[in-house]
């Protein structure tokens, strides 16, 4: 009796042992994963965010034979986006529900790398393409993005994962910025030279993003205890056809859970939008800041939101881990209050008609160069604690099927931002 009794805890213990190894196995393929997947998104909206934060510049900047800028046709643009954002996440959904998420993300590299491609040269008809082919990549992109990270966490590495993935990514608002800022210090206009080289340099990025992705793995299959947290490699991906995807997502949106949470979805798309393009349009026409500093400013403020983003994340990171009792709450109302600072620093330092082109009027204050840095800070610290929340919130509560709630974010997200780009 003795014997087999302690045969038993033997064997118990080597079982125990053996699924520590594995839980540890499946932890670093899914800390890998992470760590290349914010790579893969800091090296494609280093291209695409780049882009779209300074196209209502470089387009007004194009006038010849065979194109005519206008200061309004960036924010045209940005409209057209997101209404085929919003038309083709259920589209999405499905693609990735069947091919999975990685090679999701390598579609939507693809459409990325066109889009950036379609600034080298300028054309109305090419523009207008390219972005609705990344209206298609970006619905892909990201839907694939929140299914990845959900398979590759689990309820102890959510909140890290989510902090880390947020961090690398929002470099890409340093790289791009930077390269901008860099070319057209000094510059008043920007001629074609400099475009080549800014929108060649974003090509070559997009392009490296999408190599990057060939080296996700999947994590390893769920071959271990069933009390073991850990999620198997086809948690979160359920084959569904399209009218299957529209079900899902319509199901979920009838809960209480997320009826609340699609109020944070449309503030999200707000703000985001008005800090990456409308903010720095505005900045970029308010001549008051110097003739020689607006062109430059536009991706000096888009290194410094990219600044308060990475500084967020690794805060909101660090208290997640440090005091895990605190909750979410307190990080998402410190968000929305640097928020609010920002936004009526903005309306103290920026005339009301420099969204609509150039202006040499002062706002209620002269506008002051270290303000706006200050405002671009703020928008990027507090946009970095909804979205580590955020994500961490859905991987966590939508493991087992993550793509509709993310397919659903998306489209609550452009939902509120088109009828306002139209008008």
């Amino acid at each position: 009796m003795a014997a087999s009794h302690y045969a038993v805890i033997a064997e118990e213990n080597e079982d125990e042992a053996e699924t520590r190894l594995l839980v540890a196995a499946r932890r670093k393929i899914q800390l890998r994963n992470v760590v290349l997947m914010g790579i893969i998104f800091m090296l494609l909206s280093s291209a695409s965010q780049t882009c779209s934060t300074v196209e209502t510049i470089v387009i007004n900047s194009v006038h010849d034979q065979y194109f005519n800028g206008t200061s309004t046709m960036g924010y045209n643009l940005l409209a057209v986006l997101n209404g085929v954002i919003a038309g083709s996440v259920w589209i999405s959904q499905t693609i990735v529900s069947n091919i999975g998420p990685k090679n999701g993300m390598l579609i939507g590299a693809i459409c990325y790398a066109i889009f950036v491609s379609a600034f080298i040269r300028p054309l109305k008809g090419t523009l207008y393409a390219g972005t609705i082919i990344l209206g298609l990549g970006q619905a892909l992109l990201w839907t694939s993005e929140g299914t990845f990270l959900s398979i590759n966490s689990d309820p102890e590495t959510i909140g890290r994962n989510s902090a880390l993935f947020w961090a690398l990514y929002q470099t890409s608002l340093l790289w791009g910025n930077l390269f901008f800022f860099y070319k057209l210090h000094g510059h008043e206009t920007i001629d074609s030279t400099d475009r080549y080289w800014i929108f060649g340099a974003l090509l070559v990025l997009a392009i490296l993003g999408a190599l990057v992705i060939l080296l996700l793995k999947y994590p390893l299959p769920k071959t271990i205890s069933p009390t073991a947290s850990i999620a198997s490699q086809d948690e979160g991906v359920k084959s569904r056809s399209i009218l299957e995807s529209i079900a899902s997502s319509f199901r979920l949106i009838k809960t209480k859970r997320i009826l609340l949470l699609s109020w944070t979805f449309m503030y999200i798309a707000l703000e985001q939008t008005f800090w990456s393009n409308v903010y720095d349009s505005s900045l970029g026409y308010t001549k008051a800041f110097g003739t020689t500093v607006t062109q430059s400013l536009v991706g000096l403020s888009g290194v410094v939101v990219g600044i308060g983003e990475i500084l967020g994340s690794i805060t909101f990171g660090f208290l997640d881990a440090r005091f895990p009792r605190m909750g979410r709450d307190p990080i998402i109302i410190s968000g929305f209050l640097l928020h609010v600072l920002a936004i009526f620093f903005v309306f103290l330092n920026i005339p009301n008609d420099a969204p609509l082109g150039d202006t040499f009027t002062d706002a209620y204050i002269r506008p002051n160069f270290y303000l706006a840095l200050l405002c671009s800070a703020l928008f990027g610290f507090g946009d970095s604690a909804f979205n580590t929340q955020l994500y961490s919130f859905l991987g966590e509560v939508y493991v087992a099927d993550s793509v509709p709630v993310f397919a659903l974010f998306q489209f609550i997200w452009v939902l509120t931002l088109v009828p306002r780009q139209v008008t």
